[in-house]
């Protein structure tokens, strides 16, 4: 054998001995539970720095090919904020506040996330949001299937360093709850009025075009998806957990607390294009019958089944949220859904514009006005 010639039988050997060793090692760790696993001391600083790596790499990888919306609209945002406070502030806490001493003794605690996503891409937080992290505590968002509520947390987390303590009390919806309802002897008052922080609470409207107005609804169909929500039945990482804590007697008292609130106006101006108006009330009076789509009014208009919603005067935002969830098939697992998804995936783009902005413009008692009263029949 020449000089210098690499043994290779001799350098498997070699390998073969430092894995036996460390695997050895692995399992006199293991078995004999001398690495402390207490909260109360930090990991090896080895450990760490493996445990940072994996992470990071894996959230790189698994969010390759991830392509974010446009995160820049302020419904979206004020929709993701107050996600953000009915999930995420008790852990992470809200701008501008510590985090809470007993939750940041978790190891590894709680990041502050106006610093934690200085460098982070809206494609790996939304991942991150969705998906959650091993060993960190961090949970996947309740429902997988709704993809629209975790962009719209991306969004909100995409302006955590900007808007100020006040700013973000406005975008949650927590400065609403302090100075709008009364308990009016209501004995689920607390409910409601976390309820009023996203949804119309008496005087205020809804905080933000992505969330429905309930005032004006049935008390049967606010009651129906109520009981869906609690059952998984109807899909949302923010509905469920907050239905699934309500008993049926506090159910019935917050629809009935709805049922009485005055209906809201639509705060902002419907569309001035009439003929985009018109187009939509044909969609909503007459369907379309070369697509097979039936008239909308069929079952939404003013005086049909109770169990369906009213949409006269909806945010049009919202209302074509819900239509793109039916037509990414969500919203399946009750047979209403079943039949909406149907219909849905039958309207273009074009036709959801047109028939969601037709019914923004209507007041909330159905009557057809302004440009619509002009269209005619």
């Amino acid at each position: 054998m020449q000089h210098g010639e690499i043994r290779w039988p001799r350098v498997a050997k070699i390998l073969l001995a430092a894995l036996a060793a460390v695997a050895c090692f692995a399992v006199i760790l293991v078995w004999s539970g001398l690495y402390n696993v207490a909260a109360s001391r930090d990991h090896l600083q080895v450990t760490t720095w493996m445990l940072e790596r994996v992470r990071e790499q894996s959230i790189a990888t698994q969010a390759m090919g991830i392509e974010a919306p446009l995160l820049d609209d302020d419904g979206m945002v004020r929709l993701g904020a107050a996600h953000y406070e009915a999930g995420c502030v008790p852990c992470h806490n809200r701008p501008g506040n510590a985090i809470n001493p007993i939750v940041e003794g978790m190891l590894p605690s709680p990041p502050k996330l106006t610093s934690a996503l200085e460098e982070r891409k809206p494609e790996t937080i939304y991942w991150i949001v969705k998906h959650g992290l091993k060993y960190t505590g961090m949970p996947a968002w309740p429902d997988q299937t709704r993809d629209d509520e975790v962009w719209a947390v991306t969004a909100f987390l995409q302006t955590l360093q900007r808007p100020s303590d006040q700013q973000y009390l406005d975008l949650a919806g927590v400065r609403r709850i302090s100075d709008d309802v009364r308990t009016e002897g209501f004995a689920s008052f607390d409910r409601f009025t976390e309820c009023g922080r996203c949804h119309d609470s008496g005087r205020l409207d809804t905080n933000g075009d992505r969330i429905p107005r309930l005032s004006g609804q049935s008390p049967e169909y606010l009651l129906r998806s109520l009981r869906e929500y609690a059952g998984q039945d109807r899909p949302s990482g923010v509905m469920e957990p907050v239905a699934a804590l309500l008993d049926e007697e506090t159910m019935r008292a917050l629809v009935a607390r709805y049922a009485r609130v005055e209906k809201s106006r639509s705060v902002t101006a419907p569309p001035s294009d009439a003929e985009q108006l018109e187009r939509g009330r044909i969609i909503a009076q007459r369907g379309d019958p070369k697509r097979g789509v039936p008239a909308c009014d069929s079952c939404h208009a003013a005086g049909r089944s109770p169990q369906f919603p009213r949409l006269a005067g909806q945010h049009a935002d919202y209302l074509v949220g819900q239509l793109e969830l039916w037509q990414r098939g969500g919203r399946t697992g009750t047979t209403y859904g079943r039949i909406m998804s149907h219909v849905a995936s039958r309207l273009s783009a074009d036709q959801i514009s047109d028939v969601t902005s037709y019914y923004q413009s209507l007041p909330g008692d159905g009557a057809p006005d302004g440009a619509v009263a002009r269209a005619g029949p």
